[in-house]
């Protein structure tokens, strides 16, 4: 392990966040002096703090240890589009104690995508306008757009080189998360499908070669172990792409065209994630059942968007006790306050 190289990725991924060293030491609870020590390459952070240390810097440990800064490109978009729902099951449904669109926005700031597209029906449109606005109490852009991807894709102002999109309603849960997506994010020129092995009768199973490029997804041939590979829908690809992509009738339906002229890769979570569409209320049902037991088992709440935000730096954790008051009274307001109550007894 060199030193001094780790040293100059903690330095380089830390201006890249916009903090000085006396901000990242606040976040983390030491002095800045210690991140001095960690940039001059006279020490590494201890164990303890390297975790929320990768949080802050939206990176993972072994990346950070390797002083590899390479691929950590914040030229990324978030886009959601959501598609009809004959039970009325949108990004606004409940799953336990939290709306779905809480898992969707996760998966982008866990990677450090904070400006995010959200297509949409119009009662989606007002509950989001409604409850997180322009995304600023959360550290981020947002804009929620009700109608086609077409017409929304006109009106977006495309900034960004590289776009993650997700086009459904799916709570994915796994080991170290973060990496497996910024591992997807390395090839930023390839159109990239994320998969899991996962047991599913009636889903297509994805043939790939070595180079992991799909050779055929046919709905025809279904999975036949839990280790067959099946997709999940979560796109990684270049922004010129979603041109092409509001020009078709759906996602899945230019995934198909695309996969028979064009090459497409595969990025292979491993086992042990679990994904479960939420498309209707028995889904919303088992959804809801296994996220309780996770939340009850482990002592945290998976996938608070509101501590997403804090540990990733976008907010502070005054902004973060403000979200914990709206909650008042209720399981998810005490856990997001015992949060902020953690950091005020560190710092005594």
């Amino acid at each position: 392990m060199d030193v001094n190289k780790v040293g100059k990725a903690i330095a380089c991924l830390r201006k890249r966040a916009g903090y000085t060293q006396k901000d990242l030491a606040d976040r983390i609870g030491i002095s800045d002096k210690a991140v001095s020590k960690w940039e001059r390459g006279l020490g590494l952070p201890e164990i303890g703090y390297l975790r929320r240390l990768s949080i802050l810097l939206d990176t993972d440990s072994d990346s950070l240890l390797a002083g590899d800064v390479v691929h950590h490109d914040g030229n990324w978009q978030g886009v959601i589009v959501t598609d009809k729902n004959p039970y009325g099951i949108g990004i606004h449904t409940m799953v336990y104690d939290k709306p779905i669109v809480y898992f969707l926005l996760s998966y982008f700031l866990l990677v450090g995508i904070r400006t995010v597209l959200i297509v949409c029906n119009e009662q989606e449109k007002r509950y989001m306008d409604q409850t997180m606005g322009d995304g600023g109490c959360y550290g981020i852009r947002l804009v929620s757009f009700a109608g086609p991807l077409c017409d929304a894709v006109t009106l977006w102002n495309q900034e960004a080189k590289h776009t993650m999109l997700i086009y459904g309603r799916c709570l994915l849960y796994g080991v170290d998360q973060t990496r497996f997506f910024q591992k997807a994010m390395i090839h930023k020129e390839r159109f990239t499908v994320l998969a899991l092995p996962k047991r599913s009768p009636g889903a297509p199973r994805i043939k790939m070669d070595v180079n992991k490029k799909i050779v055929s997804s046919n709905e025809d041939e279904p999975l036949r172990t839990q280790y067959d590979y099946s997709d999940i829908p979560i796109l990684l690809f270049p922004s010129q792409l979603l041109q092409d992509i509001a020009r078709e009738e759906d996602v899945p339906t230019f995934i198909s065209k695309y996969t028979s002229k064009n090459e497409m890769y595969v990025a292979m979570l491993d086992r042990g994630f679990v994904e479960i569409e939420v498309d209707n209320p028995d889904n919303v049902q088992e959804a809801s059942v296994f996220l309780k037991i996770i939340q009850d088992k482990c002592g945290m709440n998976v996938y608070c968007l509101e501590e997403v935000a804090w540990r990733r730096g976008l907010i502070t954790t005054e902004q973060l006790r403000r979200h914990g008051n709206r909650y008042c009274g209720t399981e998810y307001g005490a856990y997001i306050l015992s949060l902020c109550d953690r950091i005020s007894e560190q710092k005594r």
